[in-house]
């Protein structure tokens, strides 16, 4: 037998070596895998099954309504006695939409119990009623992506929230790891807070809220949001913000004769574009990445001296801003 020279000695070597290798990390994946399935097997039958709740989330006994002082008029914009409305959604494809005027939170989809839970909390402190309801997995991430269980495709979970209209809400709604589509018209909103990130989100009022927002933030990551109709929301302020993704508002719908709103988008990594109606007068205030401020497509004011008034201010960073007018 001939003898193998150094060479060739050194790549028989590094060929077992590879070799080895290789056949150590498949072994590692089928024994990942197999623990995977194991562990969510212990969970219970990973089957989807349609599930219905309807959710309370007005108190039994309405808090005592405090008396203004002698003479005060209550504020315009605020709905009294709202209550606030926490809404935590994660992993899973979510409409929220206005329901009946019932005082409950009707939730309907599909998804498998054994993988993720629904629950929902309600209390009351110095008068306030409080509801946190919330979806998330109760598996571990890792072994839903080994298994192949439960993330896109048919085995994908799905819900429907609807939300009563006739109930004055501070309505918080955190959606994640996702996408969602959020239409809020009709509603009856004092406060709105939206945390979207890591999907697509669509946020629409098709038609003006039965009470005006009086603030609205909306925070944006990893992800594209659009917001279309926000003059329905009729909001004294907005503060919107997002980082490593798209967000595009739409100042549509019907704002309020006369009525004026500071609306603020800033942007980092990545664009925003707000586009403005001609029949609102627009005070605009748009810069770059590096403070220069840029210029906004120029557009006959309307005349009408009780046209409403948007003072917006756009900031970016390492991404570009853009305002246009319609």
């Amino acid at each position: 037998m001939k003898k193998l020279s150094g060479w060739q000695k050194v790549g028989l070597f590094a060929g077992i070596g590879c070799f080895s290798f290789v056949a150590l990390l498949v072994a590692g994946f089928a024994i990942a895998v197999f623990y995977a399935k194991s562990t969510l097997a212990d969970l219970g039958d990973t089957t989807p099954t349609r599930v219905e709740r309807a959710i309370p989330i007005e108190p039994l006994e309405p808090p005592a309504a405090v008396a203004a002082p002698s003479g005060a008029a209550p504020q315009a914009g605020e709905a009294p006695g709202a209550m606030q409305l926490i809404v935590d959604l994660q992993e899973g494809s979510f409409d929220i939409e206005p329901g009946e005027p019932n005082g409950r939170v009707q939730v309907e989809g599909r998804f498998s119990e054994a993988l993720y839970e629904l629950t929902h909390d309600t209390e009351t402190r110095d008068g306030t009623t409080r509801t946190t309801i919330r979806f998330r997995s109760k598996a571990p991430g890792w072994a839903r992506l080994l298994a192949g269980v439960g993330g896109e495709g048919e085995d994908s979970p799905r819900l429907t929230l609807r939300l009563p209209p006739a109930v004055p809400i501070d309505l918080s709604l955190n959606v994640r790891m996702g996408e969602s589509y959020i239409e809020l018209g009709g509603l009856t909103l004092s406060d709105l807070g939206l945390d979207l990130s890591m999907g697509n989100h669509r946020v629409d009022f098709r038609k003006p809220v039965a009470a005006n927002v009086g603030r609205v933030r909306l925070n944006a990551r990893m992800g594209n949001v659009t917001v279309d109709n926000l003059g329905n929301a009729r909001a004294r302020s907005v503060d919107a913000s997002g980082s490593m993704g798209n967000l595009i508002a739409d100042l549509g719908g019907e704002w309020q004769p006369g009525s004026e709103a500071e609306l603020s988008f800033t942007q980092s990594m990545g664009e925003v574009r707000v586009r403005v109606p001609s029949r609102v007068r627009l005070e605009a205030d748009v810069r770059d990445s590096e403070g220069t401020p840029r210029s906004v497509p120029e557009s006959d004011q309307p005349t009408d001296p009780n046209a409403p008034i948007i003072k917006l201010r756009v900031s970016t960073s390492m991404g570009e801003g853009r305002v246009t007018r319609y």
